[in-house]
């Protein structure tokens, strides 16, 4: 059974093709680039309190989205697999305990 995330880069891979040809490594990271900082933008309007006629949150969410399918975009480019790389980062984040070891997460 295949899991959200290789249905999802898997389906991307086929719009991508038809939309704009094979995706490219210097656009995906320049849209993750302008993502994350409509992401922080957002945010920090969200924090001062400010521009209270905009939705921030549904602003945030709509980059974190948009962040996400350029990152797939540019696993695509570099023919990684999405899911995998999440897999081995959260096997290896998991293991770090910042409470019993604050200096490296895992032996001091």
């Amino acid at each position: 059974m295949s899991s959200i995330l290789k249905k999802v880069q898997d389906e991307h891979r086929s719009w991508q093709l038809h939309n704009f040809g094979p995706p490219s490594v210097v656009e995906s990271l320049i849209g993750v680039t302008e993502e994350l900082g409509e992401l922080s933008h957002a945010y920090l309007k969200n924090r001062q309190g400010i521009r209270l006629n905009e939705n921030h949150e549904e602003k945030m969410k709509d980059a974190v989205g948009d962040l996400l399918i350029y990152l797939i975009a540019f696993c695509e480019a570099k023919g990684f697999d999405l899911e995998d790389i999440l897999q081995k980062t959260w096997d290896e984040v998991r293991q770090r305990d910042w409470i019993k070891f604050p200096n490296n997460g895992k032996t001091e």
